[in-house]
């Protein structure tokens, strides 16, 4: 195992006491992989020799907060405001999507966190809502003893929330560049959420590594995503045999 990673996994493992389970990885900005499965909304049902069965109600991911897929910028400008008592956003444009993107930036969402960004996107045909990113640590890191246990927080609170599709769903996995597919799930209508951890890499450590023993982690970017399709996004690209 890359020995980022197993700095991540122990110190996860040890600041939360979460179990590590294995699936496989996948990619697109933070690491995607979707079936094009029958979905399904049944609720999942587990139950043991001395307890009744108990129903999970499936999860519902269609947006962040008070942001729902589909909404305007106008909308989502109000969302904003409800959400974090003011309108402080900056609007910026994907070039190579052809995405617009409302930021906020400087937002304590999780108490003893640093701040995060969120970014707001809309579809390039669409104009509506199709994803929103929220970022911790943001060009260089932050505070890995920070980061880790919101990471392991959010695992809880996203697993909490109920079932997913058992196709996509994956709980704590290395990847292989090094970093860390912490959660996915998607649910019944394929609208996906995504937490990504990549240690953030110190030079001076990189300096002083020995072999065969894995470098303190001292930093840490934590990136979570609501998509709402993962499969076909409302991005600009090249159609297959135009050129």
């Amino acid at each position: 195992m890359n020995q980022w990673v197993l700095a991540l996994v122990v110190l996860a493992a040890a600041t939360m006491g979460l179990s590590i389970a294995h699936a496989e990885p996948g990619s697109q900005k933070t690491p995607v992989v979707v079936s094009e499965s029958e979905q399904t909304d049944h609720p999942a049902t587990t139950a043991t020799a001395n307890q009744p069965e108990v129903v999970v109600k499936p999860a519902t991911i269609d947006g962040y907060r008070s942001a729902r897929f589909g909404m305007t910028e106008a909308e989502v400008k109000k969302a904003i405001r409800e959400d974090f008592g003011a309108d402080d956003s900056t609007r910026v444009t994907n070039d190579a999507e052809r995405t617009n993107v409302l930021v906020v930036s400087g937002k304590t969402l999780i108490t003893g966190t640093p701040p995060a960004v969120v970014s707001y996107i809309f579809g390039a045909s669409s104009s509506k809502l199709i994803q929103v990113n929220i970022v911790w640590g943001e060009g260089g890191g932050a505070d890995a003893k920070q980061i880790v246990p919101a990471t392991n927080a959010l695992v809880a609170y996203f697993l909490d929330r109920g079932s997913y599709r058992k196709e996509n769903q994956v709980v704590n996995q290395p990847l292989p560049d090094g970093t860390f597919l912490a959660f996915r799930g998607a649910d019944a209508w394929g609208h996906m959420v995504i937490l990504h951890l990549a240690p953030a890499p110190d030079p001076n450590q990189v300096k002083k590594k020995v072999k065969d023993k894995a470098p303190e982690l001292k930093k840490a970017v934590l990136r979570l995503s609501y998509i709402e399709n993962p499969i076909n996004p409302d991005v600009f690209h090249i159609e297959k045999g135009a050129f």
